[in-house]
């Protein structure tokens, strides 16, 4: 047979199977999944999640990956209890008192508490741990501030404490007594103390495996964990999955219902993340708000609505009065609040958000103290906004530029709504999508127009939010580099840090806040709410928004 007939046969043969392939496709029904009907690994929590720790050193950690695990293996002084965000709680002390400075805090701790080696637990563990902390100052994440605002920092070259008698803030008074000297009486203090810096480790440990260097991270720390929290670090395979397991020295028991094992994967894959949580090999799973609707309404799957978490997103502007070369048009107040009446909220918070989401109120979210639940708030009106850029001369309008991250959807999908809507009232936006270390490094630089990004919370504090989003770069402030710059809000942000009584603190941040409104460094996008998705057969799993994305372990149980 010739060649020229051959290949004509197996065309022929090969255009069949192809056809009955797609109709085989276009026919298939796929059949339904069935219900898991029995709990998968009744002793373990499996939690898919998205992205691996950076490390799992109290003392250096400063994301979301890596204090999910700390909350739950090391313990603090204090902390929260359920979805109760309001209320701070003992824990390794049972009681405290404060003089009528604010600055002297004394502390009196729990007995009998052994790390989960069998070590104890006493006041030199404390002071150990907040030494650390100011001493080490990681260098890789900067989070020792949080410590540093208020107590006395260490000095490498003298090997001395910046304090009048150059001792550190931290005395131990007793084996179960330990005393906080402040520098300043910090209105946060208790509630950064609840947050992951605060946590408390084994000193001999520490000593043992590369001591303590100032100005240095512990990499021994950053990958092995012994606290006293209920759960203890069992296997870590890094951007595959990390195992605990209850500590058995636990000092609150394991009386009553809890899972044994905890497994927390990483799961780049949303895809993935649906499909192990209807097949019940996960019990709960990281689902981005546009997928949501896939698992609603799904048998064995619980959708929950938990509430309003602290987490904001923004879009900063850069209000210095020249930007490469040229006069800023967001120099002008009037441009800015132009700016912020041309958005379209509403419409960000439905094709973005699905609708978890509200209008951001301002720089300090609701639930949190000193949220102003009557601080006016700029809505869609293309009208208004035209009328504030002819009064400051802009008439004809200007370009701008957005800045946004690589691989943060929302954030580019927010970027351009606000393209359109700039349109509308004549200014012409260019969307600039590059990866994140450039955006931070152009961040740091104000070496942008416009900038897109979110805050999360350290500790349930106003002073975490309004300061550094707004206060001057010149005392501390100014995290987005949005140059803005107003020496009254300085004064009263600076006020309210140290004051520490509440009623006078609120009234100091009701004034703040106005003055950040009327004249806006930042347009308030969003405050989101929490879903929890988990399988029906997980119990006791309760949303705090202090500790977002980190469920407390030790209340969890499976029937």
């Amino acid at each position: 047979m010739e060649k020229k007939a051959l290949y004509g046969i197996i065309a022929t043969i090969v255009v069949i199977i192809v056809i009955a392939a797609a109709l085989a496709v276009f026919y298939y029904k796929p059949a339904p999944s069935k219900p898991v009907s029995h709990v998968k690994n009744p002793d373990t929590f499996v939690w898919d999640e998205a992205g691996d720790p950076q490390t799992l050193d109290p003392a250096e950690c400063y994301g979301v990956p890596g204090s999910s695990i700390i909350y739950n293996v090391y313990d603090r002084l204090v902390t929260y209890k359920g979805s109760d965000s309001k209320t701070i709680y003992p824990s390794l002390a049972t009681s405290w008192e404060v003089d009528s400075t604010g600055k002297n805090w004394t502390f009196h701790l729990r007995k009998g508490v052994k790390f989960s080696n069998g070590d104890p637990f006493n006041a030199e563990a404390v002071k150990f741990s907040f030494d650390r902390v100011l001493i080490m100052n990681s260098p890789q994440t900067g989070v020792a501030w949080i410590l540093s605002q208020y107590m006395y920092t260490y000095n490498a070259t003298t090997g001395k404490w910046n304090s009048p008698d150059g001792e550190s803030s931290v005395r131990v008074i007793d084996d179960y007594t330990v005393q906080f000297k402040l520098r300043e009486p910090y209105g946060g203090f208790l509630a950064t103390l609840a947050f992951t810096v605060s946590s408390i480790v084994d000193p001999k440990v520490v000593n043992e495996h590369g001591g303590v260097v100032p100005n240095q991270d512990n990499d021994w720390m950053s990958q092995h964990m012994v606290g006293t929290g209920p759960y203890k670090l069992v296997e870590w395979k890094h951007n595959e999955y990390i195992k605990l397991e209850w500590n058995p020295n636990y000092w609150g028991g394991w009386k009553g219902k809890h899972v044994k094992y905890v497994i927390r994967k990483n799961v780049a894959e949303i895809s993935t993340r649906e499909q192990e949580l209807l097949k019940g090999d996960a019990d709960m799973a990281n689902i981005p708000y546009d997928h949501i609707q896939d698992l609603k309404g799904k048998e064995g799957i619980k959708v929950e609505e938990s509430g309003l978490t602290y987490n904001v997103d923004m879009m900063e502007m850069n209000t210095r009065p020249t930007y490469n070369g040229q006069p800023n048009p967001l120099h002008n107040k009037l441009v800015r609040q132009a700016i912020s009446y041309a958005i379209d909220y509403q419409d960000i918070i439905k094709e973005v958000y699905m609708g978890y989401a509200v209008q951001l109120q301002g720089p300090i979210p609701k639930g949190m103290p000193c949220h102003d639940d009557n601080l006016f708030m700029y809505h869609h009106d293309p009208a208004k906004a035209k009328q504030l850029l002819k009064e400051a001369g802009y008439e004809n309008g200007f370009s701008v530029t957005i800045l946004t991250i690589v691989g943060y959807t929302d954030y580019v999908k927010i970027a351009q709504i606000v393209k359109e809507n700039l349109a509308e009232v004549g200014i012409s936006a260019t969307v600039q999508t590059l990866a994140r270390p450039t955006v931070l490094d152009k961040m740091d630089r104000g070496d942008y127009s416009m900038l897109i990004e979110g805050w999360a919370p350290d500790y349930n504090d106003p002073d975490d939010y309004i300061f550094p989003f707004l206060a001057s770069y010149g005392i501390g402030g100014d995290t987005y580099r949005t140059g803005w710059h107003n020496a009254t809000f300085d004064k009263l942000v600076m006020e309210a840090k140290f004051e520490v009584n509440p009623e006078k603190r609120c009234a100091l941040y009701k004034q703040a806040q106005e003055i950040a409104i009327e004249d806006p460094a930042m347009v308030y996008l969003a405050q989101t709410e929490h879903i929890g998705i988990y399988r029906t057969w997980l119990h006791g799993y309760q949303y705090n928004p202090v500790r977002d994305r980190a469920p407390n372990f030790y209340d969890l149980y499976k029937e």
